[in-house]
Order: structure tokens, then sequence, then C-alpha cells
């Protein structure tokens, strides 16, 4: 059941929270810039694409399986096709 007056909170990305309407920005806020990171080397290895820093087997993005607000289920797979 969606629940159209919540931005539902769907986790954590580098610490910061996102929700469904602001995850784009968020992805793409580090994805420009992590070629300054490298830069200072403070980032090791290559800088990440959007697909990469979305996918939480590599630890950048905790998800949650239900808004903790709403209790909405979360289908990653239509929240990921947006971004």
């Amino acid at each position: 059941m969606e629940n159209k007056n919540c931005d539902c909170f769907i986790g954590f990305l580098s610490g910061e929270q996102v929700n469904k309407s602001n995850i784009g920005y968020e992805v793409e806020s580090i994805e420009k810039i992590q070629p300054t990171f490298k830069a200072y080397g403070i980032l090791k290895g290559e800088p990440l694409s959007k697909k990469q820093i979305v996918d939480n087997r590599r630890g950048y993005l905790s998800r949650f399986a239900f808004c903790p607000h709403c209790g909405e289920k979360l289908n990653w797979k239509s929240i990921l096709e947006n971004i």
C-alpha cells in the first residue's frame, strides 16, 4: 500500500538520510565529488558509478525494507529506476 502523503525515508547514504524524493540528488552529489576526492588522495580506487553507489552490497547505501514513518513496503526496483 503506497502512502501518497509520505516522502518515504528509505535509508542512509554516506551518513545522510535519504528519502524517495532526494535519492537522485544524493547519489549525483556523491558521484560528482568522487573525482575531487581521488585528486586529493582521499578516494582509493576508481570512482563509482551511480549503480555501484546504490548497490547495497558495497555498503554505501543502507536500505530499509519498509518506511519507518508510514510502514510502506519499499519497491527498490522502481526506486532505483528513477536514478
